[in-house]
This record gives structure tokens, sequence and C-alpha cells, in this order.
């Protein structure tokens, strides 16, 4: 099998969940010992109770609650085979199973419907994505994976029977009660997945359950309500419906149920569901195709059945026809007697009923229910909703949201380039938080827009002014909610709605619909732009759409069904990941309790104070796995603490996030050259032999200037700065040497200024921060935002005030040149500086749009010369000395800053760092940090993991 590398955490998992705890057992068993003697000691009403399956609650039921009185009765007096559980919460659920075992006899088999994981039925456990959506990832080992750990966390449920897989072809795009359930409309798509469901699930020795025989996926007419007709005959039958469920009979699976449909060239009877035809359930399904598991009923209280036979009638036929499992009867005691009934007049044969009990209590000995039946409430938590289960939930919801339209290239949407957007959702939106999850993910992304709300309660009024509001947009998102329930005919548009989406369609905006839930309504809105299906409205599913959304994953999902006259199956749009992704370790490639080295690192240092705050922040392949916030502004024991978004004073990381950034774009753009003197943008710096040199040597620090003078001593404005720095001497020869200097950078920000026409501020903000959404990166930040800034050094250096800088550029130069400079002055976040980063390590790209060019990057971030360290304003590692540890290549290009800053990248290993502190705080005198910056990379170094394969 191909193994699913992930991510560590799934990489770690995969081999155990990819490995059977025992090969399957065959379907035709030899008679065994403990169900022979447990089948002996029944009586007649007992071994038909054991063919009868009642409804249980999976919540919490006191003991004296009549809902509980009854189960009990039904255990102790009726003896019943199980119980099918319904919705309740993951202890109640454990503790439920345990208290009927507890009573009962014989081991009840509990079973449920966990479809799509054991949370369909369960809070706080693992969701899983709809089958369809797993369909569209084409990929069988995510199936095989969902069967597993759902397998898995229902063991720890109690539960041993699941009624799943959906083995229906779903062809009908007017399937009221199938939909996103199946796997897809293509049989062999279908067949493969649900082979691999049933293969996970029953390797964990947990009872799969494959539906709806003879297959529910091409009729309009939900079974919960009527009797709905597969007007096919066999020939169709085999060519379609029945293909799925020979690959599950191949694969094992231990049970098989029967749907309550009408096929009438099948079973010339009329108006008899199969559920209770002896044609489709014995001659078909067990004579000719061969399957000698478990036949089960579809609940027995739906209107499919209930509508036309009595419980007592019912419960018979079925059992006539071939079923060993009688489901959710109306009546139970009214079913049991009734089959009691029917062996004593010999309407049934007492050998019928003994060859089905065999066959529940064989299943119950493979769920192996002989050996332990009750569940250890310890292991509960260490089993249902574990993280490693959520991560590879959110893998597969990743790989099959699908892109269906895109055209313009809408997608990803370019969010700091959307001024006016107006979100709405619609669809079937009782529950007031649907919705929610989809509007708070988007503004994560810092984009807001205008916000509504639109359901089978809104007014004329409320579709009029959102109608309204799209008109005015730059950018309509649509994101829809409507989805097919059980026995209520829904998942389909009102036509209200569908006016309105027409209108939205002739007002020609670019307008992107995501349907979390029947992928079909394009056919409502085909003039939309981009269209992304994510098949139902899970919360791994919402977060993927709207990664998607802005290129943060690759899109890579394809139609595992038709959209009539619009797309075809198999259909979707590809597209590569563009931006940055604030993730899960795991993803990133990273080892989570290697990480906590880095944690530990961090506190120590906080501890010895070398800081009073950090953030850290490491990411790989694009995606941020590591950001953490430490400490409190200040030492003070009441200071509050700092938090990912906390902004830091850069220092000289400006020289290379501002300064190196805005000469390559100049320079891709043709406006200056590296080989260009600095004389020819500003004449007066040739003053003292300094006529030839370059923009170059700035850059490499070997033009010869001296590294820092102390000018805010005696000077009081800009130009007192400036005209300093060009009448100064130079120190030693242009080229011969390389002296890290202030002096050079400063002057490099004021070319800037004459080649841009610009400040050096206004010119990066516009090229990169503003467009690259660094909205909390800046010179000068406004007083408002002061509260967010880490405070720099007590000023008893300078002005002397006693007070601590905060919002004010620390270094005193670049606060005399008004806090704009090329050496100094930028502040930002971890988060910000990560954005710019990754464009740098994409080679200049992001989000789609080019802000460098590839070839451009490169030569800035290598190094230079043997004879120094310096790359083109960046500077390299060129030993194991180097702050950024030993573990990190010599390819990679880095910077400090004097206020306890770095950002490290290193493009062989695809990694970067970002380290921000304010370690000057209270005195520039402390030097601790140079200690922890190596420990800190080393740290993050060691606990790289196998690489993301995305």
């Amino acid at each position: 099998m191909k193994i699913l590398v992930l991510v560590f955490a799934v990489v770690v998992l995969t081999p155990a969940l990819l490995q059977s705890n025992d090969a399957p057992l065959e379907q035709r068993q030899k008679p065994d010992q403990w169900v022979e003697r447990t089948l002996k000691r029944m009586t007649l009403e007992e071994k038909v109770a054991q063919m009868i399956f009642a409804r249980a609650e999976g919540g919490y039921l006191s003991r004296d609650d009549e809902r509980w009185v009854y189960l009990e009765r039904l255990v102790k007096e009726r003896k019943i085979g199980g119980f099918v559980f319904f919705a309740g919460d993951v202890y109640e659920y454990a503790v439920q199973a345990n208290k009927l075992q507890s009573i009962s006899k014989v081991p009840l088999l509990i079973a449920a419907d966990f479809e799509f994981g054991a949370a369909m039925r369960v809070r706080r456990a693992t969701l899983f994505p709809r089958a369809m959506l797993v369909g569209a990832t084409r990929n069988p080992d995510y199936a095989y994976l969902i069967g597993k750990i759902t397998a898995r966390e229902a063991k720890a449920l109690g539960v041993r029977q699941v009624y799943a897989p959906v083995v229906d072809v779903n062809n009908n795009p007017m399937n009221p009660v199938i939909n996103t359930r199946s796997f897809g409309e293509d049989p062999a798509l279908v067949a493969e997945m649900s082979a691999a469901f049933i293969r996970g699930m029953q390797e964990e020795r947990v009872i799969a359950t494959a539906k709806h025989f003879p297959g529910h996926g091409d009729t309009d007419i939900d079974s919960h309500l009527d009797l709905p007709v597969l007007p096919y005959t066999s020939e169709r039958l085999d060519s379609l419906e029945l293909i799925g469920f020979r690959r599950a009979i191949d694969a094992g699976v231990r049970s098989i149920m029967v749907a309550h449909l009408d096929v009438p060239l099948i079973d010339s009877l009329r108006g008899i569901p199969a559920t209770l035809s002896y044609p489709i359930s014995t001659t078909l399904l067990q004579n000719r195709m061969g399957f000698s598991g478990l036949i089960v009923t579809d609940a027995m209280d739906m209107r499919g059945v209930t509508k036309a036979f009595s419980t007592a009638e019912a419960a018979v036929r079925a059992v006539k026809a071939g079923t060993d499992l009688v489901l959710l009867p109306p009546d139970v005691d009214v079913a049991i007697d009734a089959l009691a009934k029917a062996v004593r007049r010999k309407e049934i044969p007492l050998q019928r009923i003994e060859q089905s009990v065999r066959k529940i209590l064989a299943a119950k000995k493979f769920a192996e229910l002989d050996k332990r039946k009750l569940i250890s409430i310890d292991q509960v938590a260490k089993i249902v909703g574990a993280r490693e289960h959520k991560l590879i939930a959110k893998q597969i919801a990743r790989e099959g949201v699908t892109i269906v339209k895109n055209d313009s290239n809408l997608i990803p949407l370019q969010k700091n380039n959307l001024k006016k957007i107006v979100s709405i959702a619609m669809g079937d939106l009782e529950d007031p938080s649907t919705g929610n999850s989809f509007r708070l993910l988007v503004r994560q992304r810092g984009v807001t827009p205008q916000e509504f709300r639109l359901d089978q309660r809104s007014n004329k009024i409320e579709y009029d002014t959102a109608l309204a509001r799209a008109a005015l947009a730059d950018v309509v998102i649509l994101h829809l909610y409507v989805r097919t329930r059980s026995a209520q005919m829904t998942g389909f548009l009102q036509q209200q709605q569908i006016d309105f989406l027409n209108a939205i369609g002739k007002l020609g905006k670019p307008t992107v619909m995501l349907s979390f839930g029947n992928p079909y309504l394009l056919n409502a809105l085909p003039s939309v732009h981009a269209y992304v299906v994510g098949f139902s409205e899970a919360d791994v599913v919402v977060e993927s759409a709207v990664e998607i959304l802005f290129g943060e994953v690759p899109s890579k999902g394809k139609l595992p069904i038709s959209m009539p006259g619009v797309f075809t199956a198999g259909q979707g749009v590809e597209l590569p990941k563009v931006a940055l992704r604030f993730d899960d370790a795991e993803f990133a490639g990273f080892d989570p309790k290697k990480l906590k080295e880095v944690d530990d690192v961090i506190l120590k240092a906080i501890a010895d104070s070398a800081f009073p705050s950090a953030v850290v922040l490491a990411a790989r392949d694009g995606v941020v796995g590591y950001h953490k916030a430490f400490g409190t502004y200040e030492y003070d024991p009441y200071s509050r603490q700092v938090e990912t978004n906390t902004i830091y004073d850069l220092a000289s990381v400006t020289k290379v996030i501002a300064t190196t950034s805005t000469v390559m774009r100049l320079i891709d753009e043709g406006r200056m050259k590296l080989d260009d003197r600095v004389s020819k943008y500003i004449p007066q710096f040739a003053q003292n032999g300094k006529d030839s040199i370059t923009i170059y040597h700035l850059l490499v620090h070997n033009s010869g200037l001296p590294a820092w003078r102390k000018f805010y001593e005696f000077c009081s404005t800009p130009q007192c700065v400036y005209d300093s720095v060009y009448a100064s001497p130079l120190v030693y020869r242009t080229g011969d040497t390389a002296i890290y200097s202030d002096l050079g950078l400063i002057t490099m920000g004021k070319v800037i200024e004459v080649v841009a026409g610009v400040p050096l501020n206004r010119y990066a903000d516009s090229v990169f921060f503003k467009p690259l959404g660094m909205n909390s990166t800046m010179f000068n930040p406004p007083s408002w935002l002061h509260p967010r800034i880490a405070p720099t050094e007590v000023d008893n250096h300078w002005k002397k005030t006693g007070r601590p800088v905060r919002g004010r550029v620390h270094d005193e130069n670049a606060a005399v040149l008004g806090g704009v400079s090329g050496h100094a002055g930028l502040f930002s976040t971890a988060s910000d500086l990560a954005v710019i980063m990754q464009m740098l390590m994409n080679g200049g790209t992001y989000g789609g749009v080019q802000y460098i060019k590839e070839e451009t990057v490169k030569r800035f971030t290598t190094r230079q010369s043997e004879k120094s360290s310096r790359a083109i304003g960046w500077d390299t590692k060129i030993s194991d000395k180097s702050f950024s540890g030993t573990l990190t290549s010599l390819r990679t290009y880095l910077h400090t800053g004097f206020t306890g800053t770095s950002v490290v990248a290193d493009p062989e290993k695809n990694v970067f760092v970002i380290f921000l502190t304010n370690r000057v705080y209270p005195t520039r005198e402390n030097t601790k940090i140079s200690e922890v910056r190596p420990k800190l990379h080393d740290a993050v170094m060691k606990a790289l993991a196998i690489r993301n394969r995305e």
C-alpha cells in the first residue's frame, strides 16, 4: 500500500494504522464452542431477541429515567441482541455502553452510524469529511485510515458494529438522502474506497456494514419518508449499483444493510421493500453474490416500511426474506413476540432463527466481546478525538476540497488588493453558528468583508440589502450551507435563494461561491467566476477551503461526480501553494515533542534575564509550524504578557527587510545598478575620496566607511547627520576588507529616496509591506500602537528621561533622522516578517505575485567573497560559530538587530526562523542573547522531521 507521508505525526502514526492487528477472518466459520454453548442455553424468545436491535440514547440517563428503565428491561427481560446508539457525548457513550453490557448475560453488540467518523453521533470525537470529499482525493489510503481511526474510536466508546461505508453510487443529482454520503458516481471509485474503508475498520475488529443494498444512489425519494422505486433490471444493477457491494464482499465485509427500496424488476411483488424481499436479500445477495455475513435491515421505523406494514408483519417478513438483524422496530416487544409466534406456528423454521443467531454470536466473537465486553473508561481520552486523528482529518480535507471553476484566476484571492468585499452566508442556517467559522477564518487573514446571512427566515428587505451592497463590492463571496438531511427532503435551494443568486450573477462582479454541502448547486449560478466544493461544513473542510481560497495549500481535488450540463467527473482546477500558512507543527515537518526544547531554551533565557520577552517563529516548506510568545513586556512582576502579535523594534534587521529588499526591487525595475557610483545619486557623497564607492560596496560593507559614529551627540536634524556621513573620510581603502557599517546603510536609505522619488518608508510600504499584508510593519508607529510594542532600553543614555523607549526607534542616529533610515527604524511582528521571508524563500514570489526576480534574490543572498561572510545586504553563515547554530547549512543567509532581533533563512532545508526579543531592556549592556541564539536555532533544526511532501 502506498504510505501516506502527511506530516511527522502522521508518518509516525501511519505505520501503526496501516498494520493489521489480525488477518481478516473468513466469512464462513467453523462451529465455535462459545457460539454453540451460548446458543444452546437460549430459549426461543431469547434467540429471536438476539435478532432485534433497539434505539438507545448516547447521552446521560439517570437510573430512574423512564428511557433508562426501558433499556434496562430490554436487556434483562427481553435479552435483545444489541442497540443502535444515537447522539451523545464521549464519556456518556462509553459509560452507557458499559452500563448496558454489565446487566446483559450475553454480550451486546452495540452499533452506531459513524459514516464520517465517530463525531457523526458523538460530540468531540474525530469528525472526518463526508465520503464524497474522500472520493475527490482519489486516494483509497484515506478511506482506509478513516475506517481504521473510526474503528479505534468506536471500540473505545463501546461500539463494535458501524453502519458504514455507504456503498451507494450517487449518480442522481436530485437524491435527497445519499448525496455527499457517497464516494461518488463512478462505481469503480466507490468500490475501491469502500473496500479500503472496510479493511481499515475490520482490522480493528469492528464490524463494517456496507449500505444501502442494492443501491440507494439513483433515487429522488428519501426512504425515511416513503418507498423509493429502483426501476432497473438485474443487468443495470450488475453494471452499476452492485459493483461496490461485490467489492465489499470480496474485501470481507461482515455485514450488509438492505435498504427500503422497491425493486420491481427483481421482486415482481410491487410495493415490497428490499428489506422484506426474499428475491433480493436471499436470492440475489446470498445465493447469487455469495454473501454469508450478517444481513441487516435499515431502520424499521422508516416510512419506507411503516407506511404499508405493521411492526409484527415487517419483522416476520424481514426474517423470512433473509435478514439476520432487525434494526429499530417501532415496538421491540411486538417484533420479538411476532417472530417467536411465527416460529411456533412453523411459519419460520427454528433452524432459520438459529442460523442467524449463530452469525450474530460469531460477529460478537469476532469483536472479542466473548473475552471482554466492558471498555476501559481510562482509555477513552487517549483514543477518542486524539490529535493525530484530527491531523489526518485535516490532511484529507485539504486534498479533497475541489476548485471546480476558476475563471480569470480569481483564486487565490489577493487579500491585500481587495478593498470592498461582500461575504454572504446562505442556505439551511437553522444553527445560528453556521457560517461563523468561515467568517472568522477569513478575518484572521486580515480581510474584513461586509457580511450578510440569508436563510429560510430572511425577508425581501434583507435580500435586497445584500444585493445592493454586492453591487458596490470588488469581490463577492458566497458560502452556501445546503445539505441533505435524512427524513427532511432538504439539500436544495429555495426559489427565493435561486432568484437571489441569479441577481448576483447579473451584477457581473467577480464572485466566488463555496458549497459546504450539496455540490450540485453550481447549476443555480453557472456564471459564477469561481466555484469551490467542500461537500460538508466540518470544521476541517471549512478551514481547508479558506486555505485554498487564499493559496495557502495546493488545490488537488477532482470531482467524483458530474454536474449535468456544466462539468464532468474528474475535473478540478489544480493550483499550487503560493502563500504562507500557519499550521500544526507536524504539517510544517517539525516534531512537536522536540520543539519543546525551543520552549526550554527561551524560558531558561528569560529566567536568566537574557531578555524579558521573546517571540519565536519557525517555518518550513512555506508552513509556520512554531509561533510562540514568551515572557512579559518588562521585568516588572505585574507587566503584561507579550503575545505573538507584539511589535518589536527590529534595529539592524531593517537593513535587510526594508533597505535591501527595496534595492532589489529598484534594480529589477532598471532604476539603479549595483555598480552605480553612489555619487551619481548623491554628488556630495564623493568628498574625501569616496567618488569610486558603488552601491555594491555599501551593501557588502567594504566601502571603507567607518562602522559607526555618534552623530546624535552633535546633530539635531537629519540633514546634519547626512552631511556628516557624506563628509566622513574612509578608514580603509574601498574594497580591501569588510567592516560592517551603519554609515553605508544610512547612505543607502538616502539613495533609495532619490531613486524612488519618495522616502524609504513610503516606498517599502507601497511595494512590499502593504501588498504583502504586513500591516504591523512600519517606521514610526503611531501612538495608538505603542501598547503593543515591546519597550527597548530605559533611556539613561541619550535623552536621559529614565523611561523605557517604546515606539521610538532605539537607535539614536535613526531617531535624529526622523525614525526613518536605511540602517534602523523598522518595527514589525514575527508573523509579518514571516511573509516577506517566505517571499524571499520562494524566489521573490508570494501569493502568485512576483515581487523580486528569482535571480536577484539568489544573488543578494549568496556569499560574495571568501574574504568576508557578507552577501549583498544580507550576511551568511560561514562556520558553526554562527549565531544560527551548528545545524543550519552553509547556504544560510541571516541578519541580527542590536535590540535583540534576528532572521535566519536556510534555503537548503527550506527553513527560516524569526527571533524577536527586547534584550536591551533595561540596558544595552546585557549581552546574554549571544549564548541563546545558537541554542535556539539548534533546537529548531533538531526538531525537523520527515519532509512534508505537499
